[in-house]
């Protein structure tokens, strides 16, 4: 899996800033550029309360929550239901959040920087993370197509899958806790904690 993302990374690396332009990606850009934007103006008010509000709704439109919590919680989705099932998504999706509000402080923007076309039923695009005083980072947006739109089900940031590093936590969770979720659903709520504190 590491292989392909890197494959991928290669590949997009290799895209000019100003690529040609492509009749059938052009959509493509013009999505990834919108959630640039979003994500562009999460503190352009300052408030911290006002951020996570524009992030939940850049996640509402933008990604594929429930894809992505079910890849990152395995096996243990399908055993969990009702109650536990939403506390596990609601705490998911504050992790992104907080983590994802973040990346994006301190003066960081994100800018368009290519697309390929779909490989194995998935679309990759990339973006470009400036901030002032460190290095350049890339963002590959993993997308799937949802009517005449898409939705990012992964991000990798420098090649590494955001996605798949919290599966590997959340399985090393759930063993440490004999399949508990609500072991899950802590360890998510505790380091999105330490990530605001750390703010």
């Amino acid at each position: 899996m590491r292989v392909v993302w890197m494959l991928v990374l290669a590949c997009l690396l290799l895209i000019p800033d100003t690529p040609p332009a492509t009749a059938g990606l052009d959509p493509v850009r013009d999505f990834v550029e919108q959630v640039n934007s979003a994500s562009n103006a999460f503190f352009s008010s300052g408030s911290e309360a006002d951020a996570r509000e524009k992030c939940r709704h850049l996640l509402s439109w933008a990604f594929d929550e429930q894809a992505m919590a079910e890849y990152a919680l395995a096996k243990a989705w399908d055993t969990t239901t009702g109650d536990d099932r939403k506390a596990f998504l609601d705490a998911f999706e504050e992790g992104i959040i907080t983590a994802y509000l973040r990346r994006m402080a301190s003066g960081a923007a994100l800018t368009y920087a290519g697309a390929r076309e779909p490989f194995k039923g998935d679309l990759y695009a990339a973006s470009r993370l400036t901030k002032p005083g460190k290095p350049d980072q890339t963002w590959i947006w993993r997308m799937r197509p949802a009517g005449e739109t898409w939705r990012i089900v992964d991000v990798l940031v420098d090649g590494h899958s955001a996605i798949f590093a919290e599966r590997q936590e959340y399985a090393q969770v759930l063993q440490d806790n004999h399949g508990d979720i609500n072991a899950v659903i802590a360890f998510i709520r505790n380091r999105a904690a330490r990530g605001l504190q750390s703010k």
